[in-house]
C-alpha cells in the first residue's frame, strides 16, 4: 500500500518512530495529521514509570490570567494608557485523497503583548495555539508557547519574568515554566539565572517531576552583535539527567561579514570526551565584492537549532524548504557561491556533504540556482534550483521552481517541485520534519489585504506519486491590532 511504502521509507532512511498503521488506514492524512495511527491531537495524560505529579495546562493558564488581572488591578498608575498589540490567526486546513473523506482541522493562534510597551515596565506576553480536529472524533489540543509576566525598564538594573516562556532570547535553552531574573551591568552586558519546570508544550498536562535551572550571561552590542553563554541543568526529581553549556553568537562586521552559530557542550562526567560536543551549528557569509558573496555552513547533532526550527515550522501545514534534510544527518557542511551580475539577477552554485555516522552513510549534493526580480519589467519574480544528488543512499535529482507577482494589496505565487516536505507529528505529540522524494508537488498561494488590520491567505497544493494523489487546502485569516 502507498502508506506502508512511505512509512517504510521513512523508517529505513530516517529511523523515525512512526506507529504501526492498521490495514484499513490507507491514506497519509490519518497518520500524519490526526488519525488513529498518528494521533496528531493526542490529549492523554503522560504515562511513565514511577509516580508523577501532573498539572493541567488549562489550570496553569487560568492561574496566569488571574495573576495578570491582579497585577492590572493594583497597577494604580492613573492617566497612563494601556498598551495593547496583538494578532489572531484563524486557520482551516483540509486534506483529500482519491477515495477518502475530507480530513479537516481548525486552528487558532492568539499572540498578545499588553499592559506596557516592552522595555517600559510591566509587560504581559501571550502566545497560544488551539487545534481542533473536525475529523476522527473531534479531538482538540491547547499549546502554550508563551504566557508570562515580565518586568524590564531601561532605567532599572533588574529584569525578570514569571510564567511559561521561551528562553531562546536569554539563556538559549528552550521552554521553561518558572521564573527568570537578571541584572544589567551596563548598556550591553547582563547576567542572571532561571529555575522551574521543563514543560512539553505538546502535552496536555505539566509534569512537575522534570525540573531545570541555570545561569547565563548575555551581551547585546551595537550593530546587532549578540553573544550568550549559559550553564544548564535538567533533572528528574532529585537526579541530574543532563548538564551542559550552551552558547550562541551573532557577529556582523559592517557589510563585509556576518557569522551566526550556537553549540551545546555536555558537562556530565559519564559522557565520553569525543561525544561532549553534542551540537554545533555555524553559518558565515562574506561579501567579497558588491556582486559576489560566499556562504559556508556546518551542522552536527540535533540541538536547539533543530527544536526551534520545528516549533516555528509547525505553525504552517507544509515546509517547502530544500534545506530541510540537514536535520536528518549527524553532520552536514557546505559552501555556496552567489553572483549578482546585474540588478535583479542572482546566480548561485553550492555543494553540501552529509553524513549519518552511526549507519556509515555519506551523501553529497550539488545545487545550482537562479533568481530573477521583476522579469522583463512585468513585476514577476522567478526562482528555481536544480540539485544533483550523489552518495551511498542518494535520491534522484530534484528541482524546484516558483513565480510570484505582487499587485499591491494582492499577491499571487505558483511553484512546482519533484519532492514534498512537511511536518509529521507522532503519538507523543512531538513534530518531526520529513522529506518525500519523487513526489510531484504543485502549489499556489493567494494573499490579499482588506485593511490595515485584516488579511487573508489561501493555499492549494496538488501532490501526486503514481496512483497516490493528494489535495491540500489551507486558509488563514489574520487580524492585527
Amino acid at each position: 500500500m502507498v502508506k506502508n511504502k512511505i512509512t517504510g521509507y521513512l523508517q529505513r532512511r530516517y529511523s523515525l518512530m512512526i506507529p504501526h498503521f492498521a490495514r484499513e488506514q490507507t491514506k497519509l492524512n490519518k497518520s500524519f495529521l490526526g488519525g488513529p495511527g498518528g494521533q496528531f491531537f493526542k490529549n492523554a495524560p503522560l504515562v511513565a514509570e514511577g509516580k508523577k505529579k501532573l498539572i493541567s495546562w488549562q489550570l496553569v493558564w487560568l492561574l496566569f490570567v488571574c495573576l495578570l488581572l491582579l497585577c492590572s488591578a493594583v497597577r494604580g498608575e492613573a492617566g497612563k494608557d494601556f498598551y495593547f498589540r496583538g494578532a489572531l490567526y484563524q486557520d482551516w486546513m483540509g486534506l483529500k485523497y482519491e477515495d477518502s473523506d475530507l480530513y479537516h482541522r481548525l486552528s487558532s493562534r492568539l499572540k498578545l503583548t499588553l499592559w506596557n510597551k516592552p522595555g517600559a515596565g510591566w509587560t504581559a506576553f501571550v502566545d497560544l495555539r488551539s487545534r481542533f480536529n473536525l475529523s476522527y472524533g473531534g479531538k482538540s489540543q491547547l499549546i502554550v508557547y508563551d504566557a508570562r509576566l515580565s518586568y524590564n525598564r531601561r532605567s532599572s538594573k533588574l529584569f525578570f519574568s514569571l510564567g511559561q516562556m521561551n528562553l531562546y532570547d536569554s539563556a538559549g535553552i528552550g521552554q521553561l515554566t518558572g521564573g527568570l531574573v537578571g541584572y544589567k551591568f551596563g548598556r550591553f552586558l547582563s547576567a542572571g539565572g532561571y529555575a522551574g519546570l521543563e514543560p512539553d508544550i505538546y502535552r496536555s498536562r505539566l509534569d512537575t517531576a522534570h525540573n531545570k535551572f541555570g545561569v547565563f550571561v548575555r551581551y547585546l552590542g551595537a550593530g546587532a552583535k549578540q553573544f550568550s553563554l549559559s550553564l544548564n541543568r535538567i533533572g528528574f526529581d532529585s537526579q541530574t539527567e543532563r548538564q551542559f553549556l550552551y552558547t550562541g553568537l551573532l557577529l556582523p562586521v559592517k557589510r563585509l561579514f556576518v557569522l551566526f552559530g550556537n553549540l551545546e557542550y555536555e558537562m556530565d562526567d559519564k559522557t565520553k570526551a569525543e561525544d561532549r560536543l553534542s551540537h554545533l551549528f555555524l553559518n558565515g557569509r562574506v561579501n567579497v565584492t558588491k556582486y559576489v558573496d560566499i556562504t559556508a555552513n556546518y551542522s552536527s547533532g540535533r540541538g536547539l537549532d533543530y527544536h526551534r526550527f520545528l516549533m516555528e515550522q509547525s505553525q504552517d501545514p507544509t515546509v517547502q524548504n530544500s534545506e530541510i534534510e540537514r536535520f536528518y544527518y549527524n553532520e552536514t557542511y557546505g559552501l555556496r557561491l552567489s553572483i549578482k551580475p546585474v540588478k535583479g539577477i542572482r546566480i548561485y552554485a553550492a555543494r553540501r556533504e552529509s553524513e549519518l555516522k552511526d549507519r556509515g552513510i555519506k551523501n553529497n549534493t550539488y545545487r545550482f540556482g537562479l533568481s530573477l526580480i521583476n522579469l522583463l519589467k512585468t513585476g514577476v519574480s522567478v526562482y528555481g534550483n536544480y540539485s544533483v544528488n550523489e552518495g551511498d543512499t542518494s535520491e534522484s535529482n530534484s528541482y524546484y521552481i516558483s513565480a510570484a507577482r505582487n499587485f499591491g494589496k494582492f499577491s499571487w505565487s505558483l511553484s512546482f517541485a519533484n519532492f514534498f516536505n512537511g511536518v509529521y507529528t507522532g503519538a507523543d505529540g512531538t513534530p518531526q520534519v520529513f522529506h518525500l522524494p519523487d513526489r510531484q508537488t504543485l502549489s499556489t498561494n493567494v494573499f490579499f489585504i482588506l485593511s490595515r488590520s485584516l488579511a487573508f491567505s489561501v493555499d492549494y497544493t496538488y501532490s501526486y506519486e503514481k496512483d497516490n494523489i493528494e489535495h491540500q487546502f489551507f486558509v488563514r485569516a489574520i487580524l492585527r491590532k
